[in-house]
């Protein structure tokens, strides 16, 4: 109990040290781009106001500088940090990577990225920095290299410029932790950006950030960009490289974390995810060498959208519902075909996903917070994980109509090799009947709910984790997802909630997280098969255009 207690001192005082060498970091740089005691100056302003494609345009013309640009969104990126807390570290080294690029005239201007400022969520090794997880015993240990997507993103152009905060140990789709406080939604601040991303939904949903560098395990880059009114991009795991990406401290089975991209829109994400691909660096060789296919994106023939209000995962509410039939008929007049389809098994599907994440039983978890401050929003999971089986058995049979999803990760499936390889079977069976159903379709890409709700309110994360299924299940299933933003929660969807049901407690979390929701965004998922990035993103270009349109 004393070595506990004493290692609890020294991380809580480890956090303490590097909250005001930030806080102090924060301030010169702070002084530094103040012009007459302002720092969002009318020239930044007018930075700031460019469309994505525009202001890469004006970079590559040489209109604008890389250090100017730079400066514009560091000085955005710390007003917004000042109202929902969403960024770690400013990174020391952007204002030299950005001078440099200068200096190479013509030939930096003729990069992809030319100039463009990007975020980095905290899991991300950027060089001579940490990465933490929101845990104090990471702090003081920094990267000695770049993650092979941030060396990709600078040798195309980019200009990597601050860290973003993340739920503790990255297991939450709340976004807080003892290190470095509490990220808010910034388009209300009384409820949450999401997670594990959520510090890059917050960033660049508050104008702070073009285009930030994520990682999705089971929505770590869809939950922020539903939450917080941004587009994201899960690709196929394994598409964009993970060396240098910082995981849970378990190899992952049946579920593989995948990096991704947010952005403004979804030209910035197709350009940044093109970039990236198109890097001839060398870093990694597990990527599979399937190149950046443009032919797939541009156009060609109508596409075959299958769309799904409910996928049998976790019913969404109205709100969520309806914005499937809102990209249905934005499709629709995009002069893409539309058909009904519910994918196979989704909710036998989430039930392999918890199987194949609590594998370890835990142990992982348990070791991370060990000794750490707990945050509120980790609940009691990894300690129910450590109990007895037949107690475990007991409490499973006692949650199985209360909260179905709880139960789900008492069963130990994959605690054993025998029952890991059982779940690894039934996942691979699942995944051919679900691609068999599809094909039989005829489809090219699927629509359905982003996920069952909107944000809900800071403190309800730890009572909500059973709506990731909406997620998770095209985790499992390997499958590349995009997010698109296509509406917002109405006076009607509040009004057609009392009628969401309530036949178990997690349903009634949801609902009454929901309540008070009216003027959040709301959007759709869009699902390709495996590799198939380019539909992927062609669906969500045309969707985003449409809705464009109609205004």
């Amino acid at each position: 109990m004393k070595c506990w207690r004493r290692q609890r001192r020294r991380l809580t005082a480890a956090a303490e040290t590097r909250q005001a060498s930030v806080r102090s970091a924060l301030d010169r740089l702070e002084g530094k781009l103040s012009e007459g005691g302002e720092l969002l100056t009318e020239e930044r302003l007018y930075i700031l106001s460019l469309a994505p494609s525009a202001l890469l345009q004006c970079l590559r013309e040489g209109q604008l500088a890389p250090t100017q640009v730079l400066r514009a969104f560091q000085a955005k990126a710390i007003v917004v940090t000042y109202r929902v807390n969403c960024i770690t570290e400013f990174i020391p080294q952007a204002e030299a990577w950005a001078t440099e690029l200068e200096g190479r005239g013509a030939e930096g201007r003729g990069l992809p990225l030319y100039g463009l400022p990007v975020s980095v969520k905290d899991t991300v090794d950027v060089e001579g920095l940490d990465s933490t997880l929101g845990l104090a015993k990471n702090l003081n240990a920094p990267a000695r290299t770049h993650a092979a997507i941030i060396h990709a993103l600078k040798v195309q152009g980019a200009v990597p410029f601050c860290k973003t905060n993340v739920p503790q140990a990255v297991t939450s789709i709340g976004c807080s932790n003892p290190v470095w406080g509490a990220t808010l939604n910034p388009v209300d601040t009384q409820r949450g950006p999401g997670g594990s991303s959520g510090g890059e939904g917050a960033l660049v949903g508050a104008g702070g950030s073009l285009v930030g560098v994520g990682v999705d395990v089971v929505g770590g880059v869809r939950v922020p960009a539903h939450f917080c009114g941004v587009v994201a991009l899960r690709p196929t795991a394994g598409r964009l490289s993970l060396l240098g990406v910082t995981g849970r401290g378990a190899p992952q089975t049946g579920v593989h974390p995948s990096v991704g991209v947010l952005g403004r829109d979804v030209g910035m994400v197709v350009a940044a995810v093109r970039a990236v691909l198109e890097a001839e660096v060398g870093d990694d060789p597990l990527p599979p060498p399937v190149p950046w296919r443009p032919y797939l994106v541009e156009g060609g023939r109508p596409l075959r959208v299958g769309w799904c209000e409910d996928d049998e995962a976790f019913p969404p509410t109205p709100g969520c519902r309806r914005a499937v039939a809102v990209a249905r008929e934005a499709l629709g007049a995009a002069g893409h075909s539309l058909v009904a389809f519910t994918p196979p098994g989704s909710r036998r599907a989430w039930g392999l996903a918890l199987a194949c994440l609590a594998a370890d039983q835990g142990v992982a978890l348990r070791a991370n917070l060990s000794g750490e401050e707990r945050d509120a929003l980790i609940g009691h999971g990894p300690e129910l994980l450590a109990l007895p089986r037949p107690l475990r058995a007991l409490l499973r049979l006692l949650l199985q109509d209360r909260a179905p999803m709880a139960a789900h990760k008492m069963t130990g499936r994959a605690a054993t090799s025998r029952g890991l390889w059982s779940v690894l079977e039934e996942r691979r069976r699942l995944v051919a009947e679900v691609a068999a159903a599809w094909r039989a379709a005829g489809l090219d890409a699927l629509v359905c709910p982003a996920y069952p709700m909107p944000a809900p309110p800071l403190t309800d994360a730890a009572r909500l984790a059973g709506t990731q299924a909406t997620t998770g299940v095209y985790s499992l299933m390997n499958f590349p997802v995009g997010v698109v933003p296509v509406t917002h929660e109405t006076q009607d969807d509040q009004e057609k909630l009392e009628d969401y049901p309530t036949h178990h407690a997690a349903l009634r979390n949801v609902k009454e997280a929901t309540r008070g929701a009216e003027g959040l965004p709301i959007g759709v998922q869009v699902i390709g098969l495996p590799w198939q990035e380019e539909i992927v993103c062609r669906v969500m270009l045309d969707l985003e255009t449409q809705l464009k349109r109609q205004g």
